[in-house]
């Protein structure tokens, strides 16, 4: 079992130390299912000039009280106490039953999400930045890009050639773009498609490679142990940032996921060029957790 480790107690008549404390309003803020009336807690270290009116305190009284069963809860955990290993192993026990890949129905609900903002297009177009894209968001980032897609005509179904997916791809580039400029506005320029069975390979492939980059972002233990909505939260974030910005770009946003103050990371997730809506979706959903 896997110690939630303090080196002094926390909470009325305590040490506590910032560390300590910070490492109790992580745990407890993973165990709020169980926690009625407990309310998301800021992790700061901080109980305030008056710990017994402390967020934090309450918490962890409502903790001993529903979770270890003590009648009269003190407000406190002391290092190997029995709140202290009642707190540990109810970490132990979430850890072990959510520690498990994405499930069929998140990945369902995702490419639900996931087409409807970024569409399902079977043929070439130009997103709102100039891109060659096809089928759910998926960009090209060039005729090499494009000639390995299995392209196909749209009147015939038959297979296209490089040549003839390069011209198509280069016929769709020159067109203008925009934000007035929507995807079927592109159709009357192509000949060429993508099949349903491939799209459909295309957005589980682009869920799987997210959920492995995810794992390299916040740690695979880690990520499988978040909520149901804070994945799909962070699937869109990546799925429309990438790997790169996400991680380096967004420090405040990944150190509140980490530390579990999903409240604050909904405040920091906001992603310029991005549709209010898709940015409120997302929002919702770290508030929602």
């Amino acid at each position: 079992m896997a110690s939630i480790r303090i080196s002094g107690s926390v909470g009325l008549g305590g040490k506590n130390v910032d560390a300590d404390i910070r490492t109790v309003q992580r745990s407890i803020n993973q165990l709020l299912g169980s926690l009625k009336g407990v309310k998301e807690l800021k992790v700061d270290g901080k109980l305030g000039s008056r710990p017994e009116n402390s967020k934090t305190v309450a918490a962890i009284k409502a903790f001993q009280k529903n979770l270890v069963g003590m009648a009269r809860p003190d407000g406190r955990i002391d290092v190997n106490g029995r709140s202290h290993r009642k707190l540990t192993q109810a970490i132990t026990v979430l850890s072990a039953k959510k520690s498990v890949p994405v499930s069929s129905s998140l990945k369902m609900k995702l490419k639900i999400k996931l087409e409807q903002y970024e569409g399902r297009v079977e043929h070439m177009y130009l997103d709102t930045r100039g891109y060659v894209t096809v089928g759910v968001g998926n960009m090209l980032s060039d005729v090499t890009a494009a000639t390995k897609l299995p392209f196909v005509h749209s009147s015939t179904n038959e297979p296209a050639t490089h040549e003839q997916i390069k011209e198509e791809f280069l016929r769709v580039k020159a067109r203008p773009f925009g934000e007035s400029e929507p995807a079927s506005r592109f159709k009357p320029f192509t000949v060429l498609k993508l099949t349903e069975s491939v799209m459909n390979e295309q957005v589980a492939h682009h869920i799987q490679s997210f959920e492995k980059e995810l794992k390299v972002i916040y740690g695979d233990k880690e990520f499988t142990s978040y909520p149901d909505n804070v994945k799909l939260a962070l699937f869109d974030m990546i799925f429309n940032l990438g790997m790169p910005k996400l991680k380096d770009t967004y420090p405040k946003f990944n150190g509140h996921i980490r530390n579990g103050n999903y409240q604050q990371a909904a405040l920091e997730s906001k992603r310029n060029g991005v549709q209010a809506e898709r940015n409120a979706y997302v929002a919702n959903l770290l508030r929602s957790r």
